[in-house]
């Protein structure tokens, strides 16, 4: 029997087959049609490796997803797998649900050169301004089980020549709803090669409300270095960032922000402009206990900074810490210039719990000098307590090696509330000298042989009044050779420290400095640097207070040796004076003495004509010399009349004593005179020197000074003595 189908069950079969195969195949089509209609679409070339619709779960599903750039070959969007699950029914109470949205493998590429971002093309650009129905409705919706596995962003930035890599993303989101209460939310990816971040979130909807805990691991820094170089010359910076930090904020007001957990650096360097290394560090710890940005209310706990390390190096032009800021100073000047922010620092609060530092090194170098200076700091510890403007007092303690054998180590306080607030008090011991050498050959053009250094001090400053006590002991300084450096310090440095040595070659003195910082003049460095250096010229400058007491005499006995008119020889008490300076040589033979002799020209000379005068009148008359003195002589001249007559037989009047015996004599008589007369003491101080005292020829030098331009108080008779290093 033929089965027979009404017209109308011929139609509908037709139609739903109709139906069957435009859905089974709808996928196919909507596919090939996106795929081709991509450029006009999007803008960009677009392939699909598959494409299908669920019917009964209402789903979508996509495969082998990836838009491409402009240059339609390399890709800019890619991804392996999409799922979409659609709930329709929610549809009926107007809201749009989703059960599951699933990504595996996305991959994105955004790359920014100079004209923009990759994906500008891509963004409609609105010539109006639409206005939205003023009574527009809240969009409602919920998604369920958001999760992004195996994810990749890739930001290239062309103009630093720079990229940053989120790799290994995944997210879980187990509910996204316009009217939940609470949103979960976990994101856990790979940045760099050893790098990983998670973050999870929790938002309460109600309470308007946030939480966000943040931990990251071996976060590679390199890539960060391309955006400082806008603010500091940097050629490398390398490390690792480890974090553990807690968000707690508002939705609705951004500012009321609290941010607190531990944070902490691995095996950080940083290289300047130069590729030299200026900082590093092993390990850098720091504890946020509180940083509320809404209130300004900043708490940081422990700050501890393991093996950090410092490269200070100072050129004729500049130091390699201001080459290493020069950006950032150029931009601040620019700043400066166009802007002005007033800061309201009334409710600003900051505190840093305690501060440590172990094991440190600082390495200063200076090209200043005629040869490189080279100086280490090693094993620096730092302990401070807690930092902040509130509290009255902070307590800090340091110790350290100084290049070698020599140590550091002090502590004391200081106030952020009351800057002149200062008590602190350090020592220094065993500090090598030699290694400054290179200073005190481009000051004074002697190396230091050896010499070893101690130095303890107590500060202790209030707002109106300094009180620094100094206690300075430097064994068996001793300098080199003169070099070929030039001269630049006048100072006689050397001299004062030499003079300042006992017998066993030990200098030791205390040197107390005081002030009043309330004064405007007033600078610390400097009123302790000039006390210093005042009391080493003092020193050099007025060298008989102290060789006088290694004499055993009276100071002023051997700052110079008196004559008398015409002496020609030495007296008992000069020699005895000179045996003093010989005394002082034998201990302290690096020094030498000058003896300069200076007298009254004019005098001398009026003294030696009057002396020829009365020879040749003695002569004449033939009786004896008479024994006295020169100033004896002018008496004897005066009251004999005989004497007189002979000097002036014609009774003229208006002219002097002097004059007459000077013409008597005649002028070059009298200047060979007293030619022979200077240079007969000259003889006698130095062949006693040399043969009764047997002192090394080295040792003095016997001269004598521009007597036509010697100033009026040096204007008597007298061997002037001066004190120098040989």
């Amino acid at each position: 029997m033929k089965f027979k189908l009404s017209k109308r069950k011929k139609i509908l079969i037709a139609v739903l087959s109709f139906i069957f195969i435009l859905f089974f195949f709808l996928s196919s089509l909507v596919k090939y049609w996106v795929v081709k209609n991509s450029e006009e679409l999007v803008g960009r070339k677009l392939e699909i490796s598959e494409l299908h619709f669920n019917y009964a779960q209402v789903a979508l599903g996509i495969k082998g997803f990836n838009l491409f750039e402009a240059d339609k070959t390399n890709t800019f969007v890619a991804f392996n797998e999409l799922h979409v699950n659609f709930s329709p029914w929610y549809l009926i109470t107007g809201e749009y649900a989703f059960s599951e949205i699933y990504l595996d493998g996305l991959n994105v590429s955004v790359i920014q050169d100079s004209l923009g971002f990759n994906f500008d093309s891509m963004i409609l650009k609105q010539d109006s301004i639409v206005e939205e129905p003023s009574g527009k409705q809240d969009l409602k919706f919920s998604i369920k089980n958001i999760q992004f596995k195996n994810g990749s962003v890739r930001y290239i930035d062309e103009v630093k020549k720079n990229t940053i890599a989120f790799d290994k993303i995944d997210l879980a989101l187990p509910l996204l709803a316009w009217n939940n209460q609470k949103s979960e939310m976990g994101v856990d990816f790979a940045m760099g090669d050893k790098g990983r971040v998670q973050v999870s979130a929790d938002i309460d909807h109600a309470k308007n409300a946030y939480a966000i805990d943040l931990a990251s691991q071996s976060i590679d820094l390199e890539p960060i270095r391309a955006y400082l170089t806008d603010y500091i010359d940097i050629s490398a910076i390398s490390g690792q960032l480890n974090t553990t930090i807690h968000l707690q904020g508002s939705l609705n007001k951004p500012m009321n922000l609290i941010v607190s957990g531990h944070t902490n650096v691995l095996d950080f360097e940083m290289k300047d402009g130069a590729d030299k290394k200026l900082f590093a560090a092993k390990k850098l710890d720091i504890d946020l206990d509180s940083l509320n940005v809404g209130t300004a209310h900043y708490e940081i706990g422990a700050i501890q900074v393991d093996s950090p390390e410092i490269y200070a190096s100072l050129d004729k032009e500049s130091s390699n810490f201001e080459r290493m800021l020069a950006p950032y100073m150029k931009a601040d000047s620019l700043a400066q210039d166009t802007l002005q922010v007033e800061v309201d620092s009334s409710s600003f609060f900051y505190q840093v719990k305690s501060i440590t530092v172990s094991n440190g090194l600082v390495n200063f170098t200076d090209n200043t000098l005629n040869r490189p200076f080279v100086y280490d700091l090693t094993n620096i510890a730092i302990t401070m307590g807690t930092l902040s403007e509130q509290v009255d007092s902070i307590p800090l303690s340091y110790s350290m090696n100084l290049h070698g054998a020599g140590r550091s180590e002090g502590e004391g306080t200081f106030s952020l509330k009351d800057l002149s607030s200062v008590n602190f008090k350090n020592k220094l011991e065993n500090l090598d000298m030699m290694s400054f050498s290179p200073y005190t050959e481009f000051y004074i053009a002697r190396p230091i042989t050896q010499g070893a250094f101690n130095y303890k001090t107590s500060f202790a400053m209030t707002m109106t009044q300094l009180k620094n006590e100094n206690h300075i002991h430097i064994s068996e300084l001793d300098f080199g050779k003169k070099t070929k450096d030039k001269n630049t310090v006048k100072a006689p440095v050397r001299l004062a420290l030499h003079l300042l040595k006992d017998k066993d070659d030990q200098i030791d003195f205390k040197l107390p400095v005081s002030g009043n910082p309330s004064d405007p003049n007033f600078r610390v460095g400097k009123i302790i640097w000039k006390t210093v250096m005042n009391f080493l010229i003092k020193t050099a400058s007025q060298p008989f207070n102290i060789l006088g007491n290694l004499a055993g005499g009276d100071p002023e006995s051997i700052k110079s040796i008196p004559f008398h008119f015409l002496q020609d020889s030495l007296d008992a008490t000069q020699k005895k004076n000179l045996r003093k300076i010989a005394t002082i040589l034998t201990k302290k033979d690096e020094l030498s003495f000058a003896f300069v002799q200076e007298t009254n020209l004019k005098k001398e000379k009026e003294f030696l004509a009057l002396n020829s005068s009365i020879r040749t009148y003695c002569t004449s008359k033939s009786i004896s010399f008479p024994d006295i003195t020169a100033d004896q002589m002018v008496v004897w001249a005066r009251e004999n009349i005989d004497f007189i007559t002979y000097l002036n037989p014609n009774s003229e009047e208006g002219v002097s004593f002097a004059s007459i015996c000077i013409d008597k004599v005649g002028k070059l008589e009298l200047d060979s005179m007293f030619m022979d007369l200077l240079k007969t003491r000259n003889t006698v101080l130095n062949t006693f020197m040399k043969d009764s005292l047997a002192l090394d020829e080295a040792s003095f030098k016997v001269k004598t000074a521009d007597l036509r331009n010697m100033p009026e108080q040096l204007k008597s008779p007298n061997y002037r003595v001066e004190v120098s290093l040989k």
